[in-house]
């Protein structure tokens, strides 16, 4: 591993091993590619989304485009499972629920949820741990959300 690997963070994606805010963009990302494609548009409501979150305040504009770099990378190699399973593995467990919300506000973004979106969603909430009742209400709250 060279010396901008460190910087740019391909050391992480390399290794498997996600850092918080790796794992958190991750499960994101993941919402964004189940219909097989990341458009631009969801890109950029991503980095929106994240940019209000205080983990994500000290991220610089370089750092944020490398990580998404890596896990679309990791998306394309292995697939959106095996990036979840990264991210669930390297996200605190006080995040998941977090995560959850963002996953299910992005794909509400445009006022649907495709069934492709819907799978991974139910996939998410089992594999991150959150609650039915918890994720219910999340889904509730965001729908709310997003009527507008």
């Amino acid at each position: 591993m060279g010396l901008f690997d460190k910087v740019f963070g391909k050391e992480t994606a390399a290794s498997g091993v996600l850092d918080k805010q790796e794992s958190f963009l991750a499960i994101a990302l993941a919402v964004s590619a189940a219909d097989g494609h990341i458009s631009q548009s969801e890109v950029n409501g991503i980095i929106s989304y994240l940019s209000r979150m205080k983990m994500f305040e000290n991220i610089s504009g370089n750092r944020m485009q490398a990580m998404f770099d890596n896990l679309i990378g990791i998306i394309r190699r292995q697939g959106v499972g095996p990036l979840v399973n990264m991210a669930r593995a390297s996200l605190p467990t006080e995040l998941r629920q977090t995560a959850f919300a963002c996953a299910v506000d992005i794909a509400l973004a445009d006022g649907v949820i495709e069934q492709d979106e819907q799978n991974l969603l139910e996939e998410l909430q089992k594999v991150l741990e959150v609650p039915e009742n918890i994720a219910l209400n999340i889904i509730q709250v965001m729908i709310i959300k997003n009527r507008g």
